[in-house]
């Protein structure tokens, strides 16, 4: 499964290539072949995109309570995206997450600022910026991650 996380309406996506799959009306999705080979970035070889691109995980609190990983997005990006298994903070700011293990888990404010609500992997749900703080736990006897997405400062 790929989970995709995108703030930018402003950026197209130019299809090279679609599988063969249709739109609505049974025919051939439209490529880019034109505009697409226009846009690629001829210097990103190989070494390039894994040294740059490829997802560098950091670990940036491993403790008794939670698990908070960096997932590696490049720097040049201006969404940032971290990992967590258990407890969380909005930093004052929206937050945008997504269950990416497991298969259920509780939603919960500890002073109660909203009333707790079950998600579901794969399932994306959001924390406004005015619950300061938040907790997320599983259901079942299981590992949960979660992964939130966010503008970098």
């Amino acid at each position: 499964m790929v989970l995709e996380i995108s703030a930018t309406p402003y950026i197209f996506t130019f299809k090279l290539w679609d599988w063969d799959r249709l739109v609505l009306d049974v025919l051939p999705r439209p490529i880019h072949i034109e505009d697409g080979e226009k846009n690629i970035q001829w210097n990103r070889t190989t070494s390039w995109v894994k040294d740059n691109l490829v997802n560098h995980v950091e670990v940036i609190h491993d403790g008794d309570d939670y698990l908070e990983e960096r997932t590696g997005l490049h720097e040049l990006e201006f969404i940032e995206t971290r990992r967590f298994t258990s407890k969380h903070q909005t930093d004052h700011g929206f937050n945008m997450l997504n269950l990416v293990e497991g298969q259920t888990a509780l939603v919960e404010s500890p002073k109660n600022e909203f009333e707790p609500y079950t998600v579901h992997y794969a399932e994306t749900f959001t924390v406004p910026a005015n619950v300061k703080e938040y907790t997320i736990r599983p259901l079942n006897d299981e590992i949960i991650k979660v992964i939130k997405a966010y503008v970098r400062n």
